[in-house]
């Protein structure tokens, strides 16, 4: 038997999670979505406009850019618990089968079921009030760029995915912590090296984004890359370093 992934002994650890978690994972579901109804009857009544694609991207980001991270930060809980964390470890698995149910129900079955949700409630939203004129349309989640969100998506999860293997207790906080501290940091020391190389002042920026800044005459200067390329490579490698950390953290794990 493969000590690293069976099938068998995979399917069994993904059912017994299931059936343990679920009532929690559906009480946190239907939060999520009472507050995504309550939140697009809200723009519905007081916006007095269809609610575009647009709009519906920004709502569709932000929320599942905060619930993401919030609900992957909660997918190691058990470790915080020495009882629990006993159990979890010594079941009968390898430690990649473990790592990977956690990372199924956080990354791939919590971005299919929150765009189903969001769909069905975009739906509701935009037909409890009528306007004249075309229908409006439904953002396409196969096109950018919610595909780029799920991008950062993946990045955020794979920091809240280590933050939630690392720390023992109030991991979501902690790593957020963390996180913009360091965020911030990174923002700073990129303005001092770009304006030293330019011997010029720049706008705040990530490394390998837009730059901007303004010259003598008041002309904005932006340079870009050509599809944000490398921005998009940095972020990809990133959340894979954080995963394959996670991974390697979990195997340490001792109680």
């Amino acid at each position: 038997m493969n000590n690293t992934f069976n099938p068998t002994r995979f399917g069994r650890l993904f059912i017994k999670h299931t059936v343990e978690h679920y009532k929690s994972y559906l009480m946190s579901l239907t939060v999520l979505v009472g507050v995504m109804i309550l939140g697009g009857g809200f723009l519905v009544y007081m916006i007095e406009a269809r609610i575009d694609r647009g709009l519906q991207t920004a709502v569709f980001s932000m929320i599942m850019l905060l619930a993401g991270p919030i609900f992957t930060s909660t997918i190691f809980a058990d470790l915080g618990d020495k009882k629990k964390g006993t159990v979890f470890l010594t079941l009968p698995a390898s430690h990649f089968e473990k790592y990977l149910v956690a990372w199924i129900y956080s990354f791939a079955i919590f971005l299919v079921i929150y765009t189903l949700c969001f769909y069905l409630v975009v739906l509701f939203a935009v037909n409890i009030k009528h306007f004249p004129g075309q229908p409006t349309e439904i953002i396409n989640v196969f096109q950018w760029p919610i595909l780029g969100m799920y991008l950062v998506y993946a990045f955020l999860h794979s920091i809240a995915f280590y933050g939630a293997i690392f720390f023992e207790k109030l991991h979501f906080i902690k790593t957020g912590f963390i996180f913009f501290i360091f965020f911030a940091l990174l923002i700073i020391s990129n303005k001092l090296l770009m304006g030293a190389l330019l011997n010029h002042p720049v706008d705040p920026t990530v490394p390998f984004g837009h730059l901007q800044f303004t010259t003598n005459n008041n002309h904005a200067v932006n340079i870009g890359q050509q599809e944000d390329f490398f921005l998009i490579v940095i972020i990809t490698l990133i959340a894979l370093f954080f995963w394959v950390a996670t991974y390697f953290r979990l195997k340490e794990k001792q109680m």
